[in-house]
């Protein structure tokens, strides 16, 4: 199944309401599960973003399912991107 990697950034709202991540984190898990995908991993992170998210799909339509439930709340702005193994990408350039 495909990887997805989402690099999330509290909006000055999430900021205002940050004791509200509990739920936010078990709504959003709720939502993944629900559309058929898994949580491989999630972490607070310093730096450019808050938070990392990495989730698997069956496809981007399933991501995509998700991702405008997350923005309605307005607590997090996303960047989502499609990720493949290391390996499958260098049998792509070797192929190139």
């Amino acid at each position: 199944m495909p990887v997805y990697i989402t690099y999330v950034t509290t909006t000055p709202k999430g900021a205002e309401t940050m004791k509200e991540t509990p739920q936010r984190v078990a709504e959003a898990n709720e939502w993944i599960q629900k559309a058929g995908g898994r949580v491989i991993g999630a972490y607070a992170t310093l730096g450019r973003y808050d938070y990392v998210w990495i989730t698997e799909f069956a496809d981007s339509r399933s991501a995509w399912s998700v991702l405008p439930r997350v923005a309605m709340q307005g607590a997090v702005r996303t960047e989502t991107v499609e990720a493949i193994p290391i390996q499958d990408f260098l049998q792509l350039v070797a192929a190139a």
